[in-house]
């Protein structure tokens, strides 16, 4: 506003502009945004949701449709609001159109991931099956080939495991995966936070990191805000596999060459313990979602994209041929060890290769963060 003679005032406007993708629309419908089209925008999702008031956000969830829908592509990347959705599924329970809100925020978080993704691979697993299908054969040959190579001397007369797969190379081999996954999902969390809060500029330091540490690890480990969903099984079903999970990577990661021996299988060992209740755990909270996605009575499972098909059912693959290695040690039957033991290998490194960086497991980190970045924002004002 500038004033040159006390009755003459001009009024500078300043103009703001955005780019608009039309194709954006159409591709979170083939991400899984079901009912996207048949939105008016009526506001009922926001009103159900029991994280909108929470955050203040009034728009919330409508605000992330309508970038969807008007094709703001760079407005959607920039937003963390569909992670700080926990996909409890009540605004598609109450909206009046059916236009299944939850599964555009899932449909969203899809494509987010696609777009965080620095190598694409995402994109073309999530983008059509034959990409994700052609992707696990072909690591899961890739493992193959390489076990067989490297493997030890078969003996049949006793079941001697660690023998048929070295210690050093089976332990060499998992820590060198890790730690490229987790390089792969750092960069990728990294890409998040430029596109989200750009930098830490105006932001304390000391500040942040104390938010880093209350944050981060408080949601990672609980999911906590998955407990104010009005279906709380399906928080409980999540902390089984996580836990499951957890409890599993660290017995075959960190202590691999603990648990990789050719001593027999112990049920009083705390290690053979601490196996049996990672195995309980995933059987139990796999079985659960691939019975409730088969059943689809509750709106958490009455949709499905072909990544959560392949997520749940390598994880079940991954326990049972786990089991089936412990049992056939057990029991000192050595042929049938060492094929179960192969099989695992050839179906965890393209469960870890695709869901760790590109896919549902990414997720478990993304959450966390994003509720980190987008109290960096408030810190500095920008929410």
């Amino acid at each position: 506003m500038e004033s040159s003679s006390g009755d003459l005032m001009t009024v500078y406007a300043r103009e703001v502009s955005y780019r608009v993708r039309p194709d954006l629309m159409n591709i979170i419908e083939r991400l899984g945004a079901v009912g996207i089209s048949k939105c008016f925008d009526c506001g009922a999702c926001t009103v159900s949701c029991p994280f909108s008031e929470e955050l203040g956000m009034a728009p919330f969830p409508r605000r992330v449709i309508k970038y969807v829908k008007l094709g703001l592509e760079d407005k959607l990347v920039a937003t963390l609001e569909p992670w700080l959705c926990y996909y409890c599924g009540d605004c598609s329970d109450t909206c009046p159109k059916n236009a299944e809100p939850a599964e555009t925020m899932m449909a969203v978080r899809r494509y987010l991931v696609t777009k965080y993704d620095f190598t694409g691979l995402s994109r073309l697993m999530y983008l059509t099956r034959l990409g994700w299908l052609l992707a696990i054969i072909i690591l899961g040959g890739i493992a193959f080939l390489i076990g067989w190579l490297l493997k030890g001397p078969i003996v049949l007369e006793r079941t001697e495991l660690e023998t048929f797969a070295p210690v050093d190379i089976v332990d060499t081999a998992g820590i060198a995966v890790f730690i490229i996954l987790a390089s792969i999902l750092l960069v990728n969390i990294y890409r998040m936070f430029r596109f989200s809060v750009g930098s830490l500029r105006g932001i304390p330091l000391t500040k942040a990191f104390i938010e880093l540490i209350k944050i981060v690890p408080l949601h990672f480990f609980t999911q906590l805000r998955l407990a104010k969903c009005t279906f709380k099984n399906y928080w409980y079903i999540h902390l089984m596999i996580f836990y499951g999970y957890g409890l599993s990577f660290i017995l075959f990661v960190p202590l691999l060459r603990l648990t990789l021996s050719n001593k027999p299988f112990l049920f009083v060992d705390p290690l053979s313990i601490a196996g049996i209740l990672s195995t309980i755990l995933l059987i139990i909270g796999a079985s659960l979602m691939i019975k409730g996605r088969l059943e689809k009575k509750t709106h958490v499972w009455r949709y499905s994209h072909h990544t959560d098909w392949m997520f749940i059912t390598l994880l079940f693959l991954v326990t049972i041929t786990g089991i089936l290695t412990g049992v056939f040690r057990t029991l000192n039957y050595p042929l049938p060890t060492y094929i179960s033991f192969a099989l695992h290998i050839v179906l965890v490194t393209p469960f870890l290769v695709l869901e760790v960086p590109f896919a549902k497991w990414s997720h478990l980190a993304y959450r966390p963060f994003s509720i980190y970045f987008y109290r960096l924002n408030q810190l500095r004002g920008g929410v």
